[in-house]
């Protein structure tokens, strides 16, 4: 077995809900491992950002990687297009 070539898990921005004014938004844990000619994938919940109008708040869930805050700034991307998709 092997893990993912990037050195393990990695952050990911899950499909935002939209609940009354409020986006939530889901970052996830990605781990793939693959062996014996097939892959396994774990998705492990770490934080949930809520925009509500112009205000943005970040809830790290209990497990969440060092840092997460600015690991998830990385995917500030894909952030603000799951935001236009959850308004829009």
């Amino acid at each position: 077995m092997r893990e993912e070539e990037n050195g393990g898990p990695g952050l990911v921005v899950g499909g935002g809900q939209r609940i009354d004014d409020r986006c939530i938004i889901p970052i996830v844990r990605a781990l793939v491992v693959y062996g014996g000619g097939s892959a396994t994938v774990s998705l492990t919940p770490v934080a949930l950002l809520v925009t509500e109008g112009d205000n943005e708040y970040l809830a790290l869930l209990p497990g969440a990687p060092t840092k997460a805050g600015e690991k998830i700034e990385g995917l500030r991307a894909d952030i603000e297009r799951e935001k236009e998709k959850c308004t829009g």
